[in-house]
């Protein structure tokens, strides 16, 4: 660090969380070597003042401090780091701009959402450290991709063990239709240049990530399915709602404390009502994805029992209590995300019908931007309320008090109702094997991990490897393709269905290989579906439409 200008002596912090991930974290512990000098190169004393807080002795020159972090570089030659966890800032001095100059070995690409000096290749700058902080940065021998949306570049810089099996096409093709959607659905872009940094692992689907100010981390399943393009669309919601329509606690921040606000249920989970709700009206998924997304959040929240105990303004508002006081990333008691998909719906549904349809939770949430858009301060914590009433009338107040400020059952059902709409629920069929396990890239097949005594479980054992099921092989390329496979096979079973698995054993140290057969066991399960109701009203069903394939007006 070079600091300018000290004017006697300064006090260095590093953070004690990260914005987006609402957990005290002991950064801090991590730094190593810390030392200070003037612009001469004359020793100055360091001296610890909290766990977190380091003294500077008093200079008029220039401050040069040097400390070290831990990072590793993976197998891939590349290393990544976030900058909440990695920088060091002056106390009373985050307001300042900050160059960011990065040296590294020749060959070594750099990915950042920071906009570059002009005239180079290794420079960044930024309006103020809350800035820096919020651009996490990959460096070294990473694969990249690249596409532009209204003129502005979009960076895939992807990492990890299962880079190679990436499917970078579908990849690609999902990040390019989430910003020219939500680009749309806002009127424009709030940053200069984004940055996705992937992280690979070998699977079919799942994704999980970290939003950021121009870019987000996320670790991404190769097979990029349904769930990792949810992820991906809620995290580039996020440039807007949490990194600019936001609270007033969470920006510019105080990262000695975790901040308290009563919105995370709405910058979390309204976020991804939005990413899938968009994903709907858009076109990318039809009715029936949307509403299986819809029902696993229903269900999620009324898993709950502390959903009667806890309103989700409460669960957001004391989320610093959680994990002993350590906060978490969920919610206290109640989860904000998925209570928080469900409120999106509620508020949405009651707005459309209060209004005849002539405005939506869209309204609320424009409203929103045009407020704290252009770096101006975050929103009061009445203010999601206020735009509810002004866009549904005076009976959303009531309304809004309701689900998200008291506890108790949301009323989904209701809510449906005036859409035209009720949720279905019916037994299915579930094959059972008798075992259960999961794909495994080196035997290159379905590892068996536990056997019952129904369907073929007693004729398998504990580290068979499935290799075919009924003529189907298993022995593909990565352990994502074994999985789909896997789930296709069960998916086209009957029940009673006689079946044969070809399965790789180990006898007596040497592999034998092994073919079984039997009758599948037969269970089933109570599932859930959302269908039109037979006798909806005309009003219900133009409702309905707005609701499912309205786009920005």
């Amino acid at each position: 660090m070079v600091i300018p200008k000290p004017q006697g002596e300064i006090l260095l912090q590093m953070p004690n969380w990260a914005p987006g991930s609402y957990v005290l974290a002991n950064y801090a512990g991590n730094v190593k070597d810390l030392k200070a000098t003037d612009e001469w190169g004359t020793a100055l004393p360091v001296t610890s003042v909290d766990a977190s807080t380091w003294k500077v002795g008093a200079t008029n020159r220039s401050i040069i401090v040097g400390y070290s972090v831990p990072t590793t570089v993976g197998p891939d030659s590349v290393v990544h780091f976030s900058g909440a966890s990695t920088y060091l800032y002056v106390v009373g001095r985050k307001a300042e701009a900050c160059r960011l100059t990065l040296d590294r070995p020749s060959g070594w690409r750099i990915a950042v959402g920071l906009d570059p000096v002009r005239g180079t290749t290794n420079a960044f700058r930024a309006k103020d450290y809350d800035v820096l902080a919020d651009n996490p940065v990959t460096i070294g021998d990473f694969l990249e991709d690249t596409y532009t949306v209204r003129g502005r570049p979009h960076i895939l810089a992807i990492r990890g063990a299962a880079r190679n099996k990436l499917n970078l096409v579908r990849t690609v093709q999902a990040c390019r239709f989430i910003s020219e959607m939500q680009t749309d659905f806002f009127g424009g872009a709030p940053y200069n240049r984004y940055v996705w940094h992937f992280s690979v692992f070998d699977r079919p689907d799942g994704a999980g990530g970290l939003e950021h100010l121009s870019s987000t981390q996320i670790s991404l399943a190769s097979g990029v399915g349904p769930r990792a393009v949810g992820v991906l669309s809620h995290e580039f919601f996020h440039l807007w709602n949490v990194k600019r329509i936001r609270s007033k606690p969470l920006g510019p921040f105080d990262y000695t404390q975790l901040p308290q606000t009563g919105a995370l249920w709405w910058l979390e989970g309204v976020t991804d009502y939005y990413a899938h709700s968009l994903l709907r009206r858009y076109g990318w998924d039809e009715d029936q994805a949307y509403f299986a997304n819809f029902l696993e959040n229903l269900t999620s929240v009324r898993r709950r029992p502390a959903r009667l105990e806890i309103s989700p303004y409460d669960a957001s508002l004391r989320v610093r209590e959680a994990n002993n006081g350590r906060g978490n990333s969920n919610g206290y008691l109640v989860s904000y995300y998925d209570t928080g998909w469900v409120l999106g719906f509620l508020l949405d549904s009651e707005i459309l019908y209060r209004s005849k349809g002539k405005h939506s939770l869209d309204d609320v949430t424009l409203a929103l931007w045009k407020l704290t858009k252009d770096d101006r301060h975050g929103f009061e914590e009445d203010e999601i309320r206020k735009q509810c009433v002004r866009f549904g009338g005076p009976e959303l107040g009531e309304f809004y008090d309701r689900v998200v400020m008291k506890p108790g059952e949301l009323p989904v059902e209701e809510q449906l109702a005036k859409l035209g709409l009720h949720i279905v629920r019916e037994g299915q069929f579930v094959a059972d094997l008798g075992f259960t396990g999961a794909a495994s890239a080196d035997a290159r097949g379905h590892r068996v991990r536990s056997v019952t005594a129904n369907g073929l479980g007693p004729q398998v054992k504990v580290d068979d490897v499935v290799k075919e099921i009924n003529g189907t092989s298993l022995d593909l390329g990565s352990a994502g393709e074994m999985t789909a496979a896997f789930t296709r096979a069960l998916r086209q079973l009957q029940p009673r269905q006689t079946i044969s698995l070809r399965i790789a054993r180990q006898v007596d140290g040497a592999p034998q290989d092994v073919t079984v057969s039997g009758a599948v066991g037969e269970g089933t399960r109570e599932v859930q579906r959302i269908a039109e109701l037979t006798n909806a009203s005309p009003e219900a069903q133009r409702l309905r439409q707005l609701w499912l394939a309205r786009k920005r007006r």
